[in-house]
Order: structure tokens, then C-alpha cells, then sequence
């Protein structure tokens, strides 16, 4: 019996008849992603029935719902959440959609389509019902240029027009938001954002966050730190989920999971650095039993 199989089988076990949680730790913390999704992929051949859906329902509370992600496919996880979002939560839809490359988006869409039988386009318009929803659409039709070695000028160029135009119209001018935050490259936005300092006296992710409001800030902040600094993002995410009134575990654990074995290094260290405390010991204070032990493996990843 292969190590996979072996996995699988115990886990079945745990989960029918005795609903062991430090068992399924276990399995968890000796197999990277790519094992995991095999248990996944076995269980599923092997029960006739989703491994994520089995520990989420049969397990259930944040560790159950925590350890479940943990054996989704980058693509599972994404749908996952998307279809969450469009039941629940538009952060959720926006977190996702704009982090992913044009062809990454195809395979969502196509996916997404065949799994609800519905249009996600559609639906994202839907959802929304103004220029976030259009915008979100125009991710897969506007192609990101990746400009290694930006045009100082022209980036000047485009600072000055955010400079004169005010925050709140920044996403409906298709002049600035298709021009600069949806095509220019992650160097170019970053000598943008220096111009901006520059010519305002203002931090262009301050101005953000001070004069944008809703659905729109959202939308521009997650495509900003998506494309220059994803681990300040996630690393906000995380300290805000933990220092809420009460814990969002939800958060959390989707924060963890996506990001482990991606930059949580690199998150870990804009955390200490940023809120002048170690995502672990902010974890220990903040939550208990397999729950803290799993977010901490997450972290420590």
C-alpha cells in the first residue's frame, strides 16, 4: 500500500468513526501540497466523495474547515471562494480574481462555468451591478504588460494624471484605471507610486486608503498590492483577523492556507517588522488547541 493510499484510508477512519483531529493533523503536517492533493484525488476515486466536503461537514468548526482547504488544488481553492464570494462576500471574489494571470483566468472561468452550470462573468456583474463588476471583467480582456524596464518619463507622465484627477474618479476614468493599474507592470507601478510621492507629498497607497471608499478602494488595493506587494496584503489581512473583535478564523485560515507554501516567509517577516510581533505568538494569544497547532504549521511553513 502506497503512503497516499495509507493517508486516505486513516483519514476515512478518523472521519467515520472516530472524528480524531490530531490524527488528521497529523497527515497534514507530514505532506506538502502536492501529497495532499493526492490523498484528495485517491479519497475522492476511492469513497466517491470530496475529502474537503467530509472534513468540513464531519469534522467541522475552524479546525475542520481549516484542515479541509489544506487538501484543495490552487484551482479548488479559488473556486472554492469565488463561489463563496458570490454568495457572501465580495472581498472574497475581488482577493481572488485579481491575483491571477490572464490565462490562470481562463481555466477559472471554464471551470467555474462547467462546475454551476452558470456564466461567471455574468454573475460577477450580477454581484456587483457597477463599475467594480466591469472593471473585475476587464481583467481578462486587458493584458498586463510586463515592462522590466519602465519608461521614467511616461510613468511621470501617469503620475501626473492620477495627480490631477481625485481619488473617487480613479476607477471610472477607463483612462487611468485601464491605462495604469490594470496594464502597466510591477515596475512601472512602483516608479508611478514614487512620482506620485513626489509630485502630491503623498503616499499613493495612503491616498488610497484615505479618499476611496467601498467596493472601489477594494478593488484598486488588491490589484496595487496584488501586483507590487502581495506579502504587505496578506500580512494587513492576517493582523486585522486576528486583532478584530473577535478572531475571524475564516480569514485566517484562508490567508494561511493560500499563502504557506507560496511567501509566508516573507509575510512572517513584514508582520514582525510591521506590527512588532511574531505571526506565531500572535497566533498562540489568539486562538486554541489543533486549531492554533495547524495555523501554526501553516506559518511556520
Amino acid at each position: 500500500m502506497s503512503l497516499i493510499s495509507k493517508y486516505s484510508e486513516i483519514l476515512h477512519e478518523n472521519i467515520i468513526n472516530q472524528k480524531n483531529e490530531d490524527s488528521i493533523l497529523d497527515i497534514i503536517t507530514k505532506n506538502d501540497l502536492k501529497n495532499r492533493i493526492q490523498i484528495a484525488q485517491y479519497y475522492k476515486a476511492t469513497f466517491n466523495i470530496s475529502l474537503f466536503d467530509e472534513i468540513n461537514s464531519k469534522i467541522g468548526g475552524d479546525f475542520g474547515y481549516c484542515a479541509a482547504l489544506t487538501f484543495l488544488s490552487p484551482l479548488e481553492f479559488c473556486l472554492h471562494y469565488l463561489i463563496k464570494g458570490l454568495e457572501k462576500s465580495k472581498e472574497y471574489i475581488m482577493e481572488q480574481l485579481t491575483s491571477k494571470t490572464q490565462e490562470e483566468l481562463k481555466l477559472i472561468e471554464d471551470s467555474y462555468n462547467k462546475i454551476t452550470g452558470k456564466e461567471l462573468k455574468k454573475e460577477i456583474i450580477k454581484i456587483f451591478q457597477d463599475d467594480v463588476g466591469k472593471n473585475l471583467i476587464n481583467l481578462w480582456d486587458i493584458k498586463r504588460v510586463y515592462n522590466l524596464t519602465p519608461d521614467k518619463k511616461e510613468c511621470e507622465n501617469y503620475a501626473n494624471l492620477l495627480a490631477k484627477n481625485n481619488p473617487n474618479t480613479w476607477i471610472e476614468n477607463e483612462n487611468i484605471f485601464k491605462n495604469i493599474f490594470l496594464q502597466r507592470s510591477p515596475e512601472e507601478l512602483i516608479l508611478i507610486a514614487r512620482y506620485y510621492l513626489k509630485i502630491t507629498g503623498i503616499n499613493l497607497i495612503d491616498d488610497i486608503e484615505n479618499n476611496i471608499e467601498g467596493n472601489n478602494k477594494l478593488l484598486i488595493k488588491e490589484i496595487l498590492y496584488n501586483n507590487i506587494m502581495p506579502q504587505e496584503l496578506f500580512a494587513e489581512k492576517i493582523y486585522l483577523a486576528l486583532k478584530g473583535i473577535g478572531t475571524d478564523e475564516e480569514t485566517l485560515s484562508r490567508v494561511l492556507v493560500s499563502r504557506c507554501e507560496l511567501d509566508i516567509s516573507d509575510i512572517k517577516d513584514i508582520y514582525q517588522k510591521k506590527y512588532k510581533k511574531s505571526l506565531k505568538d500572535d497566533i498562540s494569544d489568539n486562538i486554541l488547541g489543533n486549531y492554533q497547532k495547524l495555523c501554526i504549521f501553516l506559518c511556520e511553513k
